[in-house]
């Protein structure tokens, strides 16, 4: 699942996630809010991972998370990577405060660190991202 409200990241996470291998479909959402709603829906899969912009309008990232732990707990998905083009050593230390919170990447996210995270994740299938 990708949450990020950037029309362009969206675009070139689409093409990075399909090249990789490791993902069929991506989810994708813009809007954080709306990511929130699909996974409070108990009937929605649940990702494998989800790739997280910290600075989006509305509900941020860390909103996001605040509000997705609170209400699914462990539930919510097993890894949660934060990208960011932030600077600010608190923005990480607050991102890895969260248990799901596996990694702090900074934008642009590249096929090489996408790969890595199939590692991480132990997806040998076409279905890590998405469903």
């Amino acid at each position: 699942m990708l949450i990020d409200d950037s029309e362009i990241d969206q675009m070139i996470y689409r093409r990075i996630a399909i090249k990789s291998g490791l993902v069929r479909d991506l989810l994708q959402f813009m809007d954080a809010v709306k990511a929130f709603e699909y996974l409070s829906d108990l009937d929605n899969q649940r990702p494998d991972l989800i790739l997280l912009d910290i600075n989006m309008p509305g509900m941020d990232g860390f909103e996001f998370l605040e509000a997705a732990t609170e209400k699914l707990g462990a539930e919510l998905c097993p890894i949660v990577v934060m990208l960011t083009t932030s600077l600010n050593p608190k923005d990480e230390e607050r991102a890895m405060s969260f248990s799901v919170v596996r990694e702090f990447l900074s934008k642009p996210l590249t096929l090489r660190q996408l790969q890595a995270l199939g590692a991480v994740v132990g997806a040998k299938g076409p279905n890590m991202l998405g469903q």
